[in-house]
């Protein structure tokens, strides 16, 4: 929105127009947030538990898995990892059906 008003100009001459304007900043709800599931509360400790990695096939993010299991491991005691590859983005629903039912904890991670 703007608005005219006339103003003593920087050489004492009348009516020279300014315009002040009315800056807005729209907000849309981000694309995926009305949909976005809550997710399930974590756990005190990864001791004992079983970890599963969920890769969907993208360059890199095979590396970065391996390596936060191996973190996890060295980190905290009896820790099982399980490797799931999706094989392409995104993962396929039934993958991640069986990382969610045969481990505690799931990781995904996709890379480029």
């Amino acid at each position: 929105m703007a608005t005219a008003m006339a103003v003593e100009g920087m050489w004492g001459r009348k009516n020279v127009q300014m315009h002040v304007l009315e800056v807005l900043n729209p907000v849309a709800t981000q694309r995926g947030t009305a949909s976005a599931l809550k997710p399930n509360p974590r756990p005190k400790s990864l001791d004992g538990k079983t970890v599963g990695l969920v890769w969907s096939g993208t360059h890199g993010g095979d590396v970065a898995l391996k390596r936060a299991g191996e973190m996890i491991q060295q980190r905290f005691k009896g820790v099982k990892v399980n490797f799931y590859t999706g094989g392409n983005y995104p993962t396929p629903p039934n993958i991640l059906t069986q990382a969610g039912k045969e481990s505690d904890v799931v990781i995904g991670a996709t890379a480029d």
